[in-house]
């Protein structure tokens, strides 16, 4: 593994589910350890519920407003927040803000970057994503939470 320097905005960047993923580091550049991708989420968007079978995920939010939801709990998470979702517990997060969220994603070990860079590539039909997720090792499990769902700060 080498040193690795981005400059703002370097790396590659996919279009994912609407949102704007900038590959920071993946598992090229880390030995398969860790992937970091910058994204930008718009107003309304919100992930289906799912679950990560290989990998761990954490978010850092850089601004705006994450709505997350892990099993039986919700949180909102402003600027400076980091969230932690292990493997297997079922997940979503959303944007129900009126602004553009931007976090930083970290997954471990590496490799959602190929899922992000698999799904960019194809339709956003549901059936397809289901389909390109599992053998990504990711299960979708349900629509996104409802915006009532009741956040707990």
């Amino acid at each position: 593994m080498n040193a690795l320097h981005l400059p703002a905005g370097a790396g590659d960047t996919h279009l994912f589910l609407g949102t704007t993923m900038t590959v920071k580091a993946g598992q090229d550049e880390t030995g398969r350890s860790l992937s970091v991708i910058e994204q930008e989420c718009p107003p309304g968007f919100a992930t289906p519920w799912h679950t990560h079978q290989h990998d761990d995920e954490a978010f850092y939010v850089l601004s705006g407003t994450a709505h997350l939801y892990c099993g039986d709990r919700a949180w909102q998470a402003g600027a400076g927040a980091f969230v932690l979702l292990p493997r297997g517990l079922p997940h979503a997060f959303a944007n129900r803000e009126d602004t553009p969220l931007r976090l930083l994603q970290l997954t471990w070990p590496a490799g959602f970057e190929r899922f992000a860079a698999d799904v960019a590539a194809r339709d956003a039909d549901p059936a397809v994503l289901a389909e390109v997720a599992a053998r990504h090792g990711y299960l979708i499990i349900g629509p996104p939470p409802p915006p009532d769902r009741g956040d707990t700060p």
